[in-house]
């Protein structure tokens, strides 16, 4: 694969940013992204729609009147979940910064909070705001952020944490899967976080604590002691020694690695540590360094990348709503992972059943379906979205013979080619192929199907 379309897939979701890579050299490229201005707006359906669980509580009060209501209001509830993961989709595939979208869904990723237990998309709103207002900032202050989200609150029950009653959840996520990883604590130390964490319930914008349930006596935490809120106790989470490592090795597993090697994550483990947890100049030297360095073939792409690039290379007009559909049969659900550890990756997103899927979509795509076309278009009516029907498209700028067609087309789908896999190519796009005869442009659709149905299309 061609360098720059590579950095394209790694950095974002799609080869849609080689041209500016390559316009920009990799390192300007990455500074341009890490700079540029990510806006966010409430879209309306999130502000036309309940702000909190006494509002939803209403609703589903006056929907229990009816068998009819109860219905139309699961229906609406629905389409406001899809509504949403339709627009992280769009985000991902329209943004300007697709770097920051990527890390974005990173921290969504790192910070899990589910539509499905959250219950309020006003909450997972303003979860997301708080990523994208703080994902290049301090990272200790994106974590203080996340614990105190509505939506983590919810999702982890620390409404029900009281001095009376201790529920021990985000105290131990907290060490678990947002800043230290298991094994660097201990289980006194988990109690004394969630003794921190007592009181902390739901405010109209962001958590809060009640005066009445919190616990206003000493906590000792890895050592240290104090009457501690949970502020407190993420600065001295922050002077342990995993804190940084563990997050440079998951953002490399994003990133780059299926498997980071561990020089690595001890090389931008000490980085994050030595700029003091500030993201962007991590990130900075992380992505520059690690695109310079790839050569490919290290990570199993994930389920967005696999049909942005897709809809990319075949100049498909993307309908979002049928995309949050195919993301949940994917195994990549947005915004409603499978547990509070996320979407675990690597092998997770190749097995046989989701292969499959892969290259039965790729048929649709290029070969059409009808009935296929009519299953899908009924299930989205209820959504009043467009219907799906797709027209590839393919941009070939050298089409002088066979041999240029196919290189151009392995250059920019996939790392490394193997002789069975040329041969095969040049059974589809004979030597003798005429890029001006009546069906050339089929032609050239079976060699990127047979490329995009790889297993090594699966890989970046």
């Amino acid at each position: 694969m061609e360098s720059n379309h590579l950095a394209s897939l790694l950095l974002g979701f799609s080869t849609k940013s080689a041209e500016s890579i390559q316009k920009s050299g990799i390192e300007n490229y990455i500074t341009e992204q890490l700079n540029a201005k990510n806006s966010l707006s409430m879209p309306q359906f999130i502000a036309d729609g309940p702000k909190n669980l006494q509002e939803i509580g209403a609703i589903k009060k006056e929907a229990d009147k009816g068998e009819k209501a109860s219905n139309d209001l699961a229906r609406e509830l629905n389409k406001l979940s899809f509504d949403w993961k339709a627009f992280v989709i769009r985000r991902c595939n329209q943004s300007d910064a697709p770097l920051r979208e990527k890390i974005n869904l990173f921290f969504q990723n790192h910070f899990v909070v589910t539509l499905h237990t959250v219950k309020v998309p006003f909450w997972i709103y303003k979860h997301y705001e708080a990523i994208n207002t703080y994902s290049l900032g301090n990272y200790k202050t994106l974590v203080k952020e996340m614990v105190y989200s509505n939506s983590m609150i919810k999702y982890l029950d620390n409404h029900q944490n009281k001095k009376d009653a201790i529920n021990e959840n985000l105290g131990r996520e907290l060490l678990e899967l947002f800043t230290l990883g298991e094994g660097h604590y201990t289980e006194a130390d988990i109690k004394n976080t969630a003794l921190a964490l007592a009181g902390l319930t739901f405010g109209d914008e962001k958590g809060v604590y009640r005066n009445a349930t919190r616990v206003t006596t000493a906590k000792t935490v890895f050592g240290k002691t104090g009457i501690f809120n949970i502020d407190d106790v993420i600065d001295v989470i922050f002077e342990q020694a995993n804190t940084p490592y563990f997050l440079a090795e998951k953002v490399l597993k994003w990133f780059f690695y299926d498997t980071p090697p561990k020089e690595l994550i001890e090389k931008y483990g000490k980085l994050l540590k030595d700029v003091h947890f500030e993201l962007k100049p991590f990130f900075q030297a992380l992505f520059t360094e690690e695109c310079k360095q790839s050569t490919g073939g290290n990570q199993i792409k994930n389920p967005l990348c696999y049909l942005l690039q897709v809809h990319h290379d075949l100049s498909l007009t993307p309908n979002y709503t049928f995309l949050a559909f195919l993301l949940k049969n994917q195994g990549m659900d947005i915004y409603d992972q499978p547990n509070v550890k996320g979407w675990k990756g690597g092998h997770d997103w190749m097995t046989t059943q989701l292969y499959t899927e892969r290259n039965q979509f790729i048929d649709f795509v290029i070969d059409g379906n009808v009935q296929f076309e009519k299953t899908v278009n009924r299930r989205l009516e209820k959504f009043n979205v467009d219907s799906v029907h797709f027209e590839p498209k393919l941009t070939i700028s050298n089409k002088t013979n066979a041999q240029a067609i196919i290189n151009e087309l392995c250059d920019r789908m996939i790392f490394s080619t193997n002789p069975e896999m040329l041969a095969s190519l040049g059974e589809l796009l004979k030597y003798d192929f005429d890029p001006k005869a009546e069906n050339a442009n089929q032609a050239i659709f079976r060699v990127y199907q047979y490329l995009a149905k790889s297993p090594e299309f699966q890989i970046v």
